[in-house]
C-alpha cells in the first residue's frame, strides 16, 4: 500500500513539473490596498489542490474521531451493563435464598450507580415494603415512576405501599388518575375498584366497575363482573334511600333489577324506596313479584313486617296462607306461619302447627327455641326443656335466622351484603330449618323454586338487544 501511494506521489509532482513548464504565465492578486501578489498558474491549480486535500482528511479524521468516541461510549456502556446485570444476579440470588437484607444491600448499590435502573428501583422498592418500611417503598418507587409514570406495574406497586401504609386516600388519587387517563389495565381497575368498595365510595366503583365489566368477553371470569357490578348498584341505591333520594335510588336498583332480577336486595330496596314515596302498592306487588321469582322467603317477611307497621295482622295471616296455597308443602313457609301466629297471640294454634312439623324437616335452633318459649308461657315445663336440650345439641350458630349460603356465617339480622365474604345477595332466612352447607356452600334444605337464569336483558346492558 505504501509503495502505492509513493508511486502516486511520485506521478503527481512529475505532472506537476511538466505542467509548470507548460503554463509558466503569472497571475496577480491584490491582497492589501498596497500590496500585490504575483503567482504563477500552477502554483494556484496546487494550492486549490491542497485545500480539497486538506478538507477531504479533515472530514475523514474528524469521522474517525467520532467514531473512536461512540466506541468508547458504547465500551464504557457495555462494562455498565454487564456490571448493573451482575448485580442484578447476585440480588435475586440473595432472594432466592431469602436472604433479604443482603438482597437489598446490593440493590441499593444498584439503584446508586444506576440510578434509572427502573426495574431495580421496582423490585428495591418491594422487598422494602415487604419488611414494613412504607415510607422507603413509597420514596422509592415514586422515584422510579419519574423515568416511566406510565407503567402499570409502577402503579400498583405505589399504590400497594400507599394501602399498606394506611393512606388510603392517597393510593385512590393515584388510581383515580390513572383511571381519568383513560387507564385500562384490568388489574389496576381491579386493585381501583376493591379500595373503592373498601372505602364505600359506591357511585365511583360504579364507574370503574361499569368499565372493567365491559373490558371481558362473555364467559364465566364476565358473569362475575357483573355479578360485582349489579352489588355495587344495589349500594348506590341503597346510600341514596339512605340519603332520602329516593328517586335516584329507584333508579339504581331498577338498573341492578335490569341485570339480574333476581337481585333479591335490589328487589327489597326498591320496594322500600316505593313504599317510602307512598307507593305502597307497586312496593306489595315489587315485594310479592321478588317472592314468586326467587323463592326466598326475605320477600315475605319484608311484606309481615310492613303490614305489622301498619297495624293489620289479618293481610299477615293472608300473606302466608297465600303463599302456602302457592306452595302448600313448603316447611319454611309453616314455620313463618306458626311463628306470625304466636306472635300475634294465636298461641294454640301456633304450638299445633309447630307439633305437627316437628317430624317433617331437620329443624335449627329457632324452631326449638319458639316451640320451648310457647311451652313455657303454657307451663309445661318438662316440654320446654326438652325443647331447649334440643337447641343445647345443635351448634351455636344453627340458633340464628340468617345465613350466608357462600360462607355459612349466620346472622341475628339480613343484609343485602355477607360481612364476613363481602357476597351481595347471599344472606337468606334459614326458615326455622337446620343448615348444612354442601360443597358449594349452598343450603342443603330444597330450593322452593329453582334459580331463575339471568334473563336477556344481562346480554342487552352491554351489547344492545339481542336480535329475536
Amino acid at each position: 500500500m505504501t509503495r502505492l501511494l509513493l508511486l502516486v506521489m511520485l506521478l503527481l509532482a512529475v505532472a506537476l513539473v511538466k505542467l509548470a513548464e507548460w503554463n509558466d504565465q503569472k497571475v496577480s492578486f491584490q491582497l492589501f490596498p498596497h500590496k500585490v501578489l504575483v503567482l504563477p498558474q500552477i502554483t494556484l491549480l496546487v494550492l486549490a489542490f491542497a485545500l480539497g486535500a486538506g478538507l477531504v482528511f479533515l472530514i475523514h479524521g474528524l469521522s474517525d474521531l467520532l467514531s473512536w468516541v461512540e466506541n468508547l461510549r458504547e465500551g464504557r456502556e457495555e462494562k455498565r451493563s454487564e456490571k448493573a446485570m451482575a448485580l442484578w444476579k447476585r440480588a435475586w440470588t440473595e432472594i432466592n435464598r431469602s436472604h433479604l437484607p443482603q438482597a437489598i444491600s446490593v440493590l441499593e448499590r444498584l439503584v446508586t450507580l444506576f440510578p434509572d435502573h427502573k426495574e431495580a428501583l421496582l423490585l428495591y422498592g418491594d422487598l422494602k415494603r415487604s419488611t414494613g418500611d412504607y415510607v422507603g417503598a413509597i420514596r422509592i418507587h415514586r422515584r422510579a415512576r419519574v423515568f416511566d409514570e406510565e407503567d402499570v406495574r409502577l402503579v400498583l406497586a405505589l399504590a400497594n405501599d400507599y394501602e399498606m401504609a394506611a393512606r388510603q386516600e392517597d393510593a385512590m388519587a393515584l388510581l383515580r388518575e390513572y383511571f381519568k387517563k383513560e387507564g385500562r389495565n384490568r388489574e389496576v381497575l381491579e386493585f381501583f375498584r376493591r379500595l373503592l368498595v373498601k372505602n364505600e365510595r359506591w357511585e365511583e366503583a360504579l364507574a370503574v366497575q361499569t368499565v372493567l365489566a365491559r373490558s371481558f368477553e362473555k364467559g364465566e371470569r364476565r358473569d362475575r363482573e357483573v355479578a360485582i357490578l349489579v352489588g355495587i348498584r344495589f349500594e348506590v341505591g341503597f346510600l341514596l334511600h339512605r340519603q332520602g333520594q329516593t328517586e335516584g335510588a329507584r333508579r339504581a336498583f331498577r338498573g341492578a333489577l335490569k341485570i339480574d332480577p333476581s337481585f333479591t336486595p335490589a328487589r327489597i330496596g326498591l320496594a322500600e324506596a316505593q313504599i317510602a314515596e307512598g307507593r305502597e302498592k307497586e312496593g306489595i306487588e315489587n315485594l310479592w313479584e321478588g317472592w314468586e321469582r326467587t323463592g326466598q322467603t326475605l320477600h315475605l317477611v319484608r311484606l309481615e313486617e310492613f303490614y305489622l307497621e301498619k297495624g293489620n295482622p289479618d293481610a299477615v295471616l293472608s300473606l302466608y296462607e297465600k303463599a302456602l296455597g302457592k306452595k302448600p308443602g313448603h316447611s319454611g313457609l309453616r314455620f313463618h306461619q306458626a311463628r306470625v301466629q304466636n306472635l300475634l297471640g294465636m298461641e294454640e294454634e301456633a304450638l299445633s302447627r309447630l307439633e305437627a312439623m316437628e317430624g317433617e324437616a331437620n329443624w335449627g335452633g329457632e324452631f326449638y327455641r319458639l316451640t320451648g318459649e310457647i311451652y313455657e308461657r303454657r307451663r309445661q315445663t318438662e316440654a320446654a326443656l326438652d325443647a331447649y336440650k334440643r337447641i343445647m345439641s345443635l351448634d351455636p350458630s344453627d340458633d340464628q335466622p340468617y345465613v350466608c349460603k357462600a360462607c355459612r356465617t349466620f346472622y341475628a339480622g339480613w343484609a343485602g351484603r355477607c360481612p364476613a365474604c363481602q357476597q351481595w345477595n347471599t344472606i337468606v332466612c334459614t326458615d326455622g330449618l337446620l343448615f348444612s352447607a354442601t360443597s358449594h356452600g349452598e343450603a342443603a334444605y330444597p330450593a322452593p323454586f329453582p334459580a331463575p337464569p339471568l334473563r336477556i336483558a344481562y346480554q342487552e346492558y352491554f351489547s344492545g338487544p339481542t336480535p329475536s
